[in-house]
């Protein structure tokens, strides 16, 4: 940056009160017009995907019947520790999982079982700078046991959001080409709805300092309904913004009532649901329904009492 001082004005005038005023002008003006330009600059990376879900469960057995034998997703990796599993992972597709914790313990009073959600990026570092400048509180980059760089952040709400940057030795890359079952009745995740209590501030993290891209505002039922639209800034998934009234003193809602997995006909994946629920024994999916912005839905409830909701490809 240029310094600001007498320099730009000759040395031969006298400041006068007049002209003291007009460098002082000047010096706010300059120091505005760089304050803006950074404000304008694109960050140096890219938030192209929500990456995965994370949550916390009772009964892992039952959970992995739900994501395996249910939806159809295989699992290509886990993590443990002294023989004990800490955490299972399906794969959506070749960029998105689902994470399961198995600890009950971690479950909250009111039911909340969300312990992270993800989101990919290109350069993590830039991300950690970025966040830092607009005053969000971030720890140390770190490498995750699965291979990956990391980076943790929470938004107002205290959400947590586990920020990855895919390496070549992590385990998603490692197992690009595998573990794609046929059967899985998704390929992919497609938004998460985030309960709310402090809507400025949760969009001023998410649009202003993510660069999350608002979209619902051409839609007068989406909006009615008092969602917050959010796309992610460099791809097509997003997050519903629910907000609510949270009395002081009073538990925080469910972190994550439901998530939306994306299929191409929602009439087959009724029927698929419903044979395979009848198999197994376990409850079958809702009544096809139309979401507020048109595309055909059904839903089921995961053991836990997360609502996956399966949405019908857009028409274009």
């Amino acid at each position: 940056m240029l310094p600001v001082t007498p320099h730009f004005f000759p040395r031969t005038l006298p400041l006068t009160p007049m002209l003291r005023q007009l460098r002082l002008l000047f010096a706010f003006a300059f120091l505005a017009s760089c304050q803006l330009f950074a404000a304008e600059t694109p960050p140096a990376f890219k938030l192209p995907s929500l990456y995965h879900a994370g949550f916390w469960v009772r009964d892992v057995a039952k959970s992995r019947a739900f994501y395996h034998d249910l939806l159809g997703y295989e699992e290509p990796y886990n993590l443990s520790r002294d023989g004990k599993l800490q955490m299972a992972v399906l794969k959506v597709n070749e960029r998105q999982v689902i994470y399961l914790f198995p600890d009950a313990s971690k479950i909250l009073p009111n039911g909340d079982n969300l312990d992270h959600l993800g989101l990919e990026t290109d350069n993590l570092e830039a991300v950690r700078r970025h966040l830092l400048a607009t005053g969000v509180k971030v720890g140390e980059i770190r490498h995750a046991r699965v291979g990956d760089l990391t980076l943790g952040v929470h938004d107002p709400d205290g959400h947590y959001y586990e920020i990855t940057q895919l390496e070549p030795q992590g385990q998603l890359r490692q197992h690009q080409g595998r573990s794609l079952a046929p059967e899985r009745v998704s390929d992919r995740l497609l938004s998460a709805t985030i309960m709310v209590a402090d809507l400025k501030a949760a969009l001023h993290f998410y649009r202003d300092i993510l660069g999350f891209v608002q979209i619902d505002t051409d839609n007068r039922q989406l909006a009615a309904s008092g969602v917050i639209r959010l796309r992610v800034p460099h791809g097509d998934d997003y997050l519903d913004l629910m907000p609510y009234f949270r009395n002081p003193g009073t538990p925080a809602l469910r972190g994550v009532p439901d998530y939306c997995l994306e299929v191409p006909d929602v009439r087959k994946t009724f029927g698929t649901l419903t044979t395979r629920a009848k198999t197994l024994g376990v409850p079958g999916p809702t009544a096809i329904a139309e979401s507020v912005e048109g595309r055909l839905t059904t839903s089921l409830t995961d053991p836990d009492g997360t609502v996956v909701i399966f949405k019908e490809l857009k028409r274009r």
